[in-house]
Protein backbone atom coordinates (compact mmCIF):
# COMPACT_ATOMS: atom_id res chain seq x y z
CA UNK A 1 0.00 0.00 0.00
CA UNK A 2 2.83 2.20 1.08
CA UNK A 3 4.80 1.66 -2.38
CA UNK A 4 2.19 2.39 -4.07
CA UNK A 5 0.86 5.63 -2.23
CA UNK A 6 4.48 6.83 -2.94
CA UNK A 7 3.83 6.14 -6.75
CA UNK A 8 0.48 7.84 -7.06
CA UNK A 9 2.08 11.12 -5.08
CA UNK A 10 5.18 11.01 -7.55
CA UNK A 11 2.90 10.63 -10.86
CA UNK A 12 0.61 14.06 -9.43
CA UNK A 13 4.06 15.77 -8.81
CA UNK A 14 5.26 14.80 -12.67
CA UNK A 15 2.17 15.73 -13.74
CA UNK A 16 2.02 19.14 -12.15
CA UNK A 17 5.18 19.58 -13.21
CA UNK A 18 4.82 18.51 -16.74
CA UNK A 19 2.22 21.96 -17.01
CA UNK A 20 4.87 24.50 -15.57
CA UNK A 21 7.56 22.75 -17.77
CA UNK A 22 4.93 23.09 -21.43
CA UNK A 23 3.95 26.85 -20.27
CA UNK A 24 6.72 29.10 -19.03
CA UNK A 25 9.36 28.02 -22.51
CA UNK A 26 5.99 29.63 -24.69
CA UNK A 27 5.97 33.10 -22.92
CA UNK A 28 8.29 34.83 -25.53
CA UNK A 29 5.76 33.09 -28.23
CA UNK A 30 2.80 34.51 -25.96
CA UNK A 31 4.77 37.90 -25.79
CA UNK A 32 5.48 38.07 -29.18
CA UNK A 33 1.78 37.32 -30.40
CA UNK A 34 0.34 40.56 -27.95
CA UNK A 35 3.23 42.44 -28.24
CA UNK A 36 3.83 42.54 -24.63
CA UNK A 37 7.06 44.73 -23.04
CA UNK A 38 8.92 42.62 -20.49
CA UNK A 39 6.76 45.05 -17.74
CA UNK A 40 3.80 43.47 -19.23
CA UNK A 41 5.09 39.92 -19.37
CA UNK A 42 6.07 40.63 -15.60
CA UNK A 43 2.49 42.00 -15.02
CA UNK A 44 0.79 38.56 -16.91
CA UNK A 45 2.95 36.45 -14.96
CA UNK A 46 1.81 38.32 -11.66
CA UNK A 47 -1.31 36.58 -12.32
CA UNK A 48 -0.08 33.54 -12.15
CA UNK A 49 0.80 34.28 -8.33
CA UNK A 50 -1.81 35.84 -7.61
CA UNK A 51 -4.45 33.04 -8.53
CA UNK A 52 -1.41 30.79 -6.76
CA UNK A 53 -1.94 32.38 -3.09
CA UNK A 54 -5.86 31.84 -3.76
CA UNK A 55 -5.20 27.84 -4.70
CA UNK A 56 -3.00 27.74 -1.22
CA UNK A 57 -5.78 29.22 1.03
CA UNK A 58 -8.53 27.19 -0.99
CA UNK A 59 -6.44 24.07 -0.64
CA UNK A 60 -6.59 24.70 2.85
CA UNK A 61 -10.58 24.46 3.41
CA UNK A 62 -10.14 20.93 1.37
CA UNK A 63 -7.32 19.09 2.19
CA UNK A 64 -9.12 17.49 5.29
CA UNK A 65 -12.13 16.75 3.28
CA UNK A 66 -10.99 14.04 0.44
CA UNK A 67 -7.09 15.45 -0.39
CA UNK A 68 -6.88 12.54 -3.16
CA UNK A 69 -10.20 12.96 -4.58
CA UNK A 70 -9.36 17.07 -5.18
CA UNK A 71 -5.92 16.35 -6.61
CA UNK A 72 -7.46 14.28 -9.28
CA UNK A 73 -9.90 16.86 -9.74
CA UNK A 74 -7.48 19.59 -9.80
CA UNK A 75 -5.03 17.88 -12.61
CA UNK A 76 -8.11 17.46 -14.91
CA UNK A 77 -9.24 21.17 -14.47
CA UNK A 78 -6.05 22.07 -14.73
CA UNK A 79 -5.27 20.43 -18.06
CA UNK A 80 -8.42 22.33 -19.35
CA UNK A 81 -7.75 25.14 -18.29
CA UNK A 82 -4.02 25.25 -19.37
CA UNK A 83 -4.85 26.25 -22.60
CA UNK A 84 -6.55 29.80 -21.41
CA UNK A 85 -3.25 31.96 -22.35
CA UNK A 86 -2.80 30.22 -26.23
CA UNK A 87 -6.39 31.99 -26.49
CA UNK A 88 -5.05 35.57 -25.02
CA UNK A 89 -6.35 38.40 -27.51
CA UNK A 90 -4.96 41.00 -25.32
CA UNK A 91 -3.12 41.34 -21.82
CA UNK A 92 -6.22 41.57 -19.88
CA UNK A 93 -7.45 38.24 -21.12
CA UNK A 94 -3.63 36.84 -20.29
CA UNK A 95 -3.68 38.08 -17.28
CA UNK A 96 -6.62 36.22 -16.29
CA UNK A 97 -6.18 32.84 -17.73
CA UNK A 98 -2.70 32.60 -16.34
CA UNK A 99 -4.89 33.40 -12.82
CA UNK A 100 -6.42 30.67 -13.46
CA UNK A 101 -3.85 28.42 -14.16
CA UNK A 102 -2.01 29.57 -11.33
CA UNK A 103 -4.74 29.14 -8.97
CA UNK A 104 -4.76 25.22 -10.11
CA UNK A 105 -0.84 25.52 -9.50
CA UNK A 106 -1.08 26.35 -5.53
CA UNK A 107 -3.96 24.48 -4.95
CA UNK A 108 -2.41 21.48 -6.37
CA UNK A 109 0.99 22.00 -4.93
CA UNK A 110 -0.42 22.56 -0.98
CA UNK A 111 -1.99 19.11 -1.75
CA UNK A 112 0.58 17.25 -3.14
CA UNK A 113 3.12 18.54 -0.75
CA UNK A 114 0.89 17.54 2.32
CA UNK A 115 0.70 14.16 1.31
CA UNK A 116 4.39 13.55 0.57
CA UNK A 117 5.43 15.24 3.99
CA UNK A 118 2.97 12.66 5.34
CA UNK A 119 4.44 9.64 3.59
CA UNK A 120 7.96 10.91 4.89
CA UNK A 121 7.06 10.98 8.28
CA UNK A 122 5.75 7.55 7.64
CA UNK A 123 8.52 6.07 5.92
CA UNK A 124 10.52 7.47 8.84
CA UNK A 125 13.24 9.30 6.34
CA UNK A 126 13.61 12.29 3.89
CA UNK A 127 11.62 11.67 0.88
CA UNK A 128 10.50 15.24 -0.05
CA UNK A 129 13.12 16.00 -2.78
CA UNK A 130 12.62 12.81 -4.44
CA UNK A 131 9.09 13.93 -4.83
CA UNK A 132 9.95 17.24 -6.07
CA UNK A 133 12.47 15.71 -8.35
CA UNK A 134 9.38 14.10 -10.33
CA UNK A 135 7.79 17.77 -10.57
CA UNK A 136 11.47 18.33 -12.01
CA UNK A 137 10.84 15.44 -14.31
CA UNK A 138 7.76 16.62 -15.50
CA UNK A 139 8.76 20.39 -16.10
CA UNK A 140 11.90 18.93 -18.27
CA UNK A 141 9.76 16.94 -20.22
CA UNK A 142 7.34 19.55 -20.28
CA UNK A 143 9.96 22.22 -21.52
CA UNK A 144 11.26 19.90 -24.43
CA UNK A 145 8.10 19.61 -25.70
CA UNK A 146 7.78 23.28 -25.77
CA UNK A 147 11.13 23.29 -27.54
CA UNK A 148 10.30 21.51 -30.09
CA UNK A 149 7.37 22.95 -30.72
CA UNK A 150 8.64 26.43 -31.06
CA UNK A 151 11.28 25.31 -33.30
CA UNK A 152 8.78 23.20 -35.82
CA UNK A 153 6.80 26.17 -35.54
CA UNK A 154 4.16 24.54 -33.33
CA UNK A 155 1.65 27.18 -32.09
CA UNK A 156 0.98 27.49 -27.81
CA UNK A 157 -2.35 25.93 -28.87
CA UNK A 158 -1.60 23.19 -30.63
CA UNK A 159 1.00 22.13 -27.46
CA UNK A 160 -1.23 22.79 -24.87
CA UNK A 161 -4.08 20.48 -26.03
CA UNK A 162 -1.74 17.89 -26.83
CA UNK A 163 -0.24 17.58 -23.62
CA UNK A 164 -3.46 18.23 -21.66
CA UNK A 165 -4.88 15.00 -22.92
CA UNK A 166 -1.84 12.90 -22.68
CA UNK A 167 -1.37 14.22 -18.87
CA UNK A 168 -4.94 13.27 -18.03
CA UNK A 169 -4.80 9.98 -19.27
CA UNK A 170 -1.53 8.70 -18.64
CA UNK A 171 -2.01 9.72 -14.80
CA UNK A 172 -5.29 8.71 -14.00
CA UNK A 173 -4.93 4.98 -13.05
CA UNK A 174 -1.52 6.44 -10.50
CA UNK A 175 -3.43 8.96 -9.31
CA UNK A 176 -6.46 6.21 -8.05
CA UNK A 177 -4.13 5.19 -4.97
CA UNK A 178 -3.43 8.76 -3.67
CA UNK A 179 -3.61 8.69 0.11
CA UNK A 180 -5.89 11.42 2.08
CA UNK A 181 -4.52 13.90 3.86
CA UNK A 182 -4.12 13.08 7.72
CA UNK A 183 -4.32 15.39 10.54
CA UNK A 184 -1.11 15.01 12.29
CA UNK A 185 -2.66 14.81 15.59
CA UNK A 186 -3.87 11.79 14.61
CA UNK A 187 -0.85 10.66 13.83
CA UNK A 188 0.41 9.91 17.27
CA UNK A 189 1.53 11.96 20.37
CA UNK A 190 2.71 15.22 19.99
CA UNK A 191 6.53 16.45 19.81
CA UNK A 192 8.11 18.54 21.69
CA UNK A 193 8.15 21.63 19.82
CA UNK A 194 4.79 21.09 17.59
CA UNK A 195 2.50 24.12 18.02
CA UNK A 196 -0.80 24.67 16.76
CA UNK A 197 0.03 28.29 16.51
CA UNK A 198 0.70 29.14 13.26
CA UNK A 199 3.12 32.45 13.74
CA UNK A 200 5.58 30.72 15.69
CA UNK A 201 9.82 31.85 15.11
CA UNK A 202 10.43 28.70 12.89
CA UNK A 203 7.33 29.05 10.76
CA UNK A 204 8.46 32.89 10.04
CA UNK A 205 11.72 31.74 9.74
CA UNK A 206 10.95 29.16 7.30
CA UNK A 207 7.86 31.20 5.49
CA UNK A 208 11.07 33.51 4.78
CA UNK A 209 13.55 31.36 3.38
CA UNK A 210 10.87 29.97 1.05
CA UNK A 211 9.84 33.83 -0.04
CA UNK A 212 13.18 34.30 -0.97
CA UNK A 213 14.13 30.87 -2.16
CA UNK A 214 11.14 31.23 -4.86
CA UNK A 215 12.54 34.83 -5.80
CA UNK A 216 15.89 33.27 -6.75
CA UNK A 217 14.06 30.03 -8.59
CA UNK A 218 11.47 31.60 -10.08
CA UNK A 219 12.84 34.86 -10.97
CA UNK A 220 15.73 32.16 -13.24
CA UNK A 221 13.44 29.86 -14.78
CA UNK A 222 10.28 32.53 -15.32
CA UNK A 223 13.31 34.90 -17.75
CA UNK A 224 15.93 32.32 -18.55
CA UNK A 225 13.67 32.02 -22.39
CA UNK A 226 14.29 35.65 -22.63
CA UNK A 227 17.49 36.23 -21.17
CA UNK A 228 18.82 33.57 -23.25
CA UNK A 229 17.33 34.95 -26.50
CA UNK A 230 17.57 38.55 -25.92
CA UNK A 231 21.58 38.80 -25.11
CA UNK A 232 22.37 35.23 -25.94
CA UNK A 233 20.72 36.02 -29.36
CA UNK A 234 19.49 32.50 -29.51
CA UNK A 235 16.39 30.82 -31.73
CA UNK A 236 12.85 30.39 -30.07
CA UNK A 237 13.57 26.56 -29.60
CA UNK A 238 17.33 26.93 -28.79
CA UNK A 239 16.41 29.61 -25.83
CA UNK A 240 14.21 27.24 -24.05
CA UNK A 241 17.36 25.18 -23.34
CA UNK A 242 17.94 27.93 -20.62
CA UNK A 243 14.37 26.23 -19.08
CA UNK A 244 15.47 22.65 -19.91
CA UNK A 245 18.81 23.23 -18.28
CA UNK A 246 17.66 24.43 -14.87
CA UNK A 247 14.60 22.10 -14.77
CA UNK A 248 17.22 18.86 -15.59
CA UNK A 249 19.84 20.03 -13.00
CA UNK A 250 16.94 20.75 -10.71
CA UNK A 251 15.94 17.48 -11.20
CA UNK A 252 19.07 15.55 -10.77
CA UNK A 253 20.36 17.02 -7.68
CA UNK A 254 16.46 16.17 -6.02
CA UNK A 255 16.45 12.81 -6.55
CA UNK A 256 19.54 12.74 -4.26
CA UNK A 257 19.19 15.24 -2.35
CA UNK A 258 17.64 13.58 0.62
CA UNK A 259 20.58 10.90 0.78
CA UNK A 260 22.34 14.45 1.96
CA UNK A 261 19.69 15.25 4.14
CA UNK A 262 19.49 12.32 6.31
CA UNK A 263 23.36 12.98 6.77
CA UNK A 264 23.64 16.65 7.63
CA UNK A 265 20.35 17.97 8.14
CA UNK A 266 17.91 20.70 6.30
CA UNK A 267 19.84 23.54 7.16
CA UNK A 268 23.29 22.57 5.77
CA UNK A 269 21.83 21.47 2.44
CA UNK A 270 19.67 25.00 2.28
CA UNK A 271 23.23 26.44 2.81
CA UNK A 272 24.77 24.41 0.17
CA UNK A 273 21.67 24.83 -2.24
CA UNK A 274 22.02 29.06 -1.86
CA UNK A 275 25.77 29.18 -2.56
CA UNK A 276 25.53 27.34 -5.23
CA UNK A 277 22.83 29.54 -6.68
CA UNK A 278 24.32 32.59 -6.13
CA UNK A 279 27.58 30.89 -8.26
CA UNK A 280 25.04 30.10 -11.03
CA UNK A 281 23.66 33.56 -11.05
CA UNK A 282 26.60 35.40 -10.94
CA UNK A 283 28.28 33.50 -14.25
CA UNK A 284 24.80 33.71 -16.29
CA UNK A 285 24.90 37.77 -15.56
CA UNK A 286 29.10 38.15 -16.16
CA UNK A 287 29.25 35.99 -19.24
CA UNK A 288 25.39 35.97 -21.13
CA UNK A 289 26.97 34.00 -24.11
CA UNK A 290 24.83 30.84 -25.25
CA UNK A 291 27.01 28.09 -23.28
CA UNK A 292 28.01 29.92 -19.99
CA UNK A 293 24.86 31.17 -19.51
CA UNK A 294 22.96 27.98 -19.76
CA UNK A 295 25.87 26.62 -17.42
CA UNK A 296 24.69 29.63 -15.09
CA UNK A 297 21.30 28.30 -15.19
CA UNK A 298 21.97 24.87 -14.79
CA UNK A 299 24.27 26.12 -11.66
CA UNK A 300 20.91 27.99 -10.30
CA UNK A 301 18.55 24.74 -10.82
CA UNK A 302 21.09 22.84 -9.17
CA UNK A 303 21.11 24.85 -5.57
CA UNK A 304 17.61 26.32 -5.71
CA UNK A 305 16.22 22.88 -6.21
CA UNK A 306 16.79 21.74 -2.47
CA UNK A 307 15.39 25.15 -1.04
CA UNK A 308 11.61 25.00 -1.61
CA UNK A 309 11.14 21.08 -1.33
CA UNK A 310 12.75 21.62 2.41
CA UNK A 311 11.16 24.51 3.38
CA UNK A 312 7.57 22.83 2.57
CA UNK A 313 8.27 20.17 4.60
CA UNK A 314 9.53 22.50 7.62
CA UNK A 315 6.25 23.70 6.71
CA UNK A 316 4.38 20.50 7.19
CA UNK A 317 6.32 18.97 10.12
CA UNK A 318 5.66 22.57 12.44
CA UNK A 319 2.06 22.31 12.88
CA UNK A 320 -0.67 19.63 13.42
CA UNK A 321 -2.40 20.67 10.31
CA UNK A 322 -2.12 22.19 7.17
CA UNK A 323 -2.12 25.61 8.07
CA UNK A 324 1.83 26.18 8.81
CA UNK A 325 2.53 24.47 5.50
CA UNK A 326 -0.39 26.84 3.82
CA UNK A 327 1.43 29.46 5.43
CA UNK A 328 5.02 28.57 4.23
CA UNK A 329 3.27 27.97 0.84
CA UNK A 330 1.37 31.29 0.43
CA UNK A 331 4.79 33.10 0.93
CA UNK A 332 6.05 31.21 -1.75
CA UNK A 333 3.74 32.37 -3.73
CA UNK A 334 4.04 36.09 -2.23
CA UNK A 335 7.54 36.09 -3.57
CA UNK A 336 6.51 35.39 -6.98
CA UNK A 337 3.94 38.19 -6.76
CA UNK A 338 7.21 40.31 -5.73
CA UNK A 339 9.49 38.77 -8.33
CA UNK A 340 8.16 39.17 -12.06
CA UNK A 341 6.81 42.83 -11.46
CA UNK A 342 10.42 43.56 -10.05
CA UNK A 343 12.23 41.65 -12.83
CA UNK A 344 9.94 43.24 -15.43
CA UNK A 345 10.50 46.36 -14.33
CA UNK A 346 13.97 46.73 -13.86
CA UNK A 347 14.21 45.12 -17.49
CA UNK A 348 12.59 47.50 -19.36
CA UNK A 349 14.61 50.43 -17.51
CA UNK A 350 18.15 48.97 -17.02
CA UNK A 351 17.84 46.01 -19.53
CA UNK A 352 17.51 42.00 -18.54
CA UNK A 353 21.21 41.27 -17.92
CA UNK A 354 21.06 43.21 -14.29
CA UNK A 355 17.51 42.88 -13.95
CA UNK A 356 18.65 39.38 -13.19
CA UNK A 357 20.42 40.95 -10.12
CA UNK A 358 16.95 40.77 -8.33
CA UNK A 359 17.36 36.51 -8.29
CA UNK A 360 20.73 36.89 -7.42
CA UNK A 361 20.22 39.02 -4.20
CA UNK A 362 17.32 36.50 -3.11
CA UNK A 363 19.44 33.50 -3.12
CA UNK A 364 22.16 35.64 -1.48
CA UNK A 365 19.22 36.16 1.10
CA UNK A 366 18.26 32.35 1.56
CA UNK A 367 22.48 31.59 1.82
CA UNK A 368 22.48 34.26 4.96
CA UNK A 369 19.14 33.01 6.91
CA UNK A 370 19.85 29.00 6.08
CA UNK A 371 20.75 28.74 9.38
CA UNK A 372 17.41 28.99 10.59
CA UNK A 373 16.30 25.83 9.54
CA UNK A 374 18.00 24.56 12.09
CA UNK A 375 14.85 25.29 14.09
CA UNK A 376 12.87 23.32 12.19
CA UNK A 377 14.13 19.86 11.78
CA UNK A 378 11.88 17.30 13.14
CA UNK A 379 12.88 13.58 14.11
CA UNK A 380 10.73 11.50 11.62
CA UNK A 381 11.01 7.64 12.74
CA UNK A 382 9.01 7.16 15.75
CA UNK A 383 5.93 7.76 13.54
CA UNK A 384 5.86 5.24 11.34
CA UNK A 385 3.50 2.47 13.09
CA UNK A 386 0.74 4.98 13.98
CA UNK A 387 0.60 6.41 11.22
CA UNK A 388 0.68 3.99 8.64
CA UNK A 389 -2.40 2.20 11.11
CA UNK A 390 -4.14 6.05 10.52
CA UNK A 391 -2.96 5.85 6.56
CA UNK A 392 -4.74 2.84 5.86
CA UNK A 393 -8.10 3.75 6.99
CA UNK A 394 -7.86 7.11 5.98
CA UNK A 395 -6.15 5.91 1.98
CA UNK A 396 -9.04 6.56 -1.03
CA UNK A 397 -7.41 3.93 -3.61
Amino acid sequence: MIARQRTAVSIAFLAFGVTVGGLIPRIPALKDHLHLTDGQVGIALLGASLGGIAGVLASRLVIRRGASRYVRLGLLALCVVAVGPALAANLVALVASLFTVGFLWGFMDTLDNALGAQLERIEGKPLINGFHGFWSLGAFLGSLVAGAAAFIGVGPMQQFVATGVVIAIASAWFLSFLPDFVPKAAEGPRRRGWTSSPLTGPIIAVAAISFAGIIAEGGTSDWSALYLRDLSHASAGTAAAGFSGFALAAMLVRFRADLLTARTGRATVTRIGALVAVVGLALAIAFPVLPVAVAGFALVGMGTAVVLPLAFAAGANLGQSGTSLALVMASAYAGTIAGPPLIGTMADHFGLRLAMAVPLVAALAVLAAAAKMAAAEQPTGDLRESAEATMSKGASG
